[in-house]
């Protein structure tokens, strides 16, 4: 599936950008690609606790936000969510 750029260069370069502490645990995201990556990463764990629980985002719609950033036009969270977790696998990224 053929994704913005800006998503294709944040799966590509955006571990680059990540910062960890001494214990390994997440510190930060530094430049556009890392900060892209956690973008996904964020959307990816909010349509799971979405479908997971049945609760809404309020402030913003995450399908909407998984559309922009996958380039498609996805109806159902759960096409969106199977999207972003095929995207990150193939990149080693990990799913929900």
């Amino acid at each position: 599936m053929p994704v913005p750029k800006e998503t294709q260069d944040a799966l590509e370069h955006g571990r680059e950008g990540f910062t960890y502490r001494e214990d390994g645990e997440f510190a930060g995201a530094t430049g556009s690609s890392a900060v892209g990556l956690y973008r996904l990463k964020v959307i990816q764990n909010a349509l799971a606790f979405e479908i997971k629980t049945g609760i809404k985002m309020t402030r913003a719609s995450t399908l909407k936000a998984a559309n922009q950033s996958l380039g498609t036009n996805f109806k159902r969270k759960q096409h969106a969510l199977d999207a972003i977790n095929a995207l990150l696998a193939e990149y080693g990224e990990g799913t929900v």
